[in-house]
Formats: C-alpha cells, structure tokens, sequence
C-alpha cells in the first residue's frame, strides 16, 4: 500500500539551481516523493496529479524549467517574473504552495491509477484542514473528476468546498495538454489570480 509523505517542510535545496538530472538519476528516480510545499496564510494551494521523474530526482515541483507551469505563474499574475523550480522562498511569498494528489513520482501521469488518485483525497484533505489556504487549485480535469467523482466538472471555480477551502479546477499545464495553449493557460489562471490576490 502507497503512503504519503505529508511532511511540511520544503523541497530540499530550497533558493539552490540544481543541474539537469542525468538520465540515470531520472530512472532512480521512479517512484520517489517530493515534500509538500505549504506555508501559513496561503492564498492558492496548487495540487498537481504527482510528481514528474525530473521532481522526483531534484525535489522540487514541476522540476523542469521548461514546464509551462512556470511562464504560467507569471503571465497571470502569481509571480512578477519566471520562476526557476527550485525557488521556493518565492512561492512561499507570494503565498503559493504545491501538493500533488499522488506523491509518487513517474514518467507520466497516466502511470498513475484511478483508485491511487481516490485514496490521495483523505491525506489531501488532512492537509488542506491543516493549512486552510484560501484556493485549492486542481491541475488536471480527469484526476479532479476521478479523485471526486465529479465528471462533468469544468474549469473554473466550483460550487464545494475542501474543507475550508475552495476549489478552482484548472487545466493541467503540461505540454502534452493540446487542448491548452499558453494564451488559454494564461487566461483560466488569471481568473484564479483575480479571485485570490484581488482583494
């Protein structure tokens, strides 16, 4: 049975650019956990589907500069430049932490199961009681629909709660989401952007 790592300390080398894992440390990597990143007084609370090999090897979330996550952040608002993964200190002020529903890390989210995705929302749960940030923004219509059974939920904010917390369905910025550009990313981000820091 999968367990996960609900640790409240930040990835490891936080403020420190790590080199481009090797092909053998990704292969180590299969399966490794990624320390939540969460803090006090968050604004968003994003949960990806699970950890890529690149995060896994270096410990950061969405552990590759190229992810679209990152010119996403910034285009909508969240950063006021783009960030490098490993610089936590700055998602940390800005009032941005990382979960995943998963914490296992693959090459590719559909290595992940549907009943590991359901069994991932009581620890998310415990968490989000935990830090009670204001948004819980979910990358990824299917994990959302599956971890919820919701599956004609959209993107957009939706009508429940995460115990204290509301929940914003956001389309997964990976590249091999098609349906996604960068100008549609950046569009859906910035209503959340609106909803969490316009105040």
């Amino acid at each position: 049975m999968l367990t996960r790592d609900r640790r409240s300390a930040g990835p490891r080398l936080s403020g420190v650019t790590p080199r481009k894992p090797t092909p053998a440390e990704l292969a180590a990597a299969f399966g490794a956990s990624v320390p939540d990143l969460v803090m006090p007084d968050m604004k968003v609370l994003i949960c990806g589907i699970n950890p890529s090999l690149a995060s896994g090897a270096t410990g950061f979330h969405f552990g590759l500069p190229s992810n679209r996550l990152w010119p996403v952040l910034h285009l909508a608002g969240f950063t006021s430049r783009r960030l490098h993964p490993s610089e936590t200190d700055e998602l940390r002020a800005r009032g941005i932490g990382i979960t995943n529903m998963v914490n296992r890390s693959t090459a590719r989210a559909d290595e992940i199961s549907d009943a590991e995705i359901r069994a991932g929302v009581a620890p998310l749960t415990t968490l989000v009681e935990k830090w009670a940030p204001r948004w819980v923004a979910f990358l990824g219509l299917h994990a959302y629909r599956t971890a919820f059974a919701r599956r004609k939920a959209t993107v957009g904010e939706q009508d429940e709660k995460l115990g204290p917390s509301g929940i914003w369905l956001l389309p997964n910025p990976s590249g091999l989401n098609a349906h996604y550009q960068l100008p549609d990313l950046v569009r859906v981000y910035g209503e959340l952007y609106t909803a969490a820091f316009d105040e």
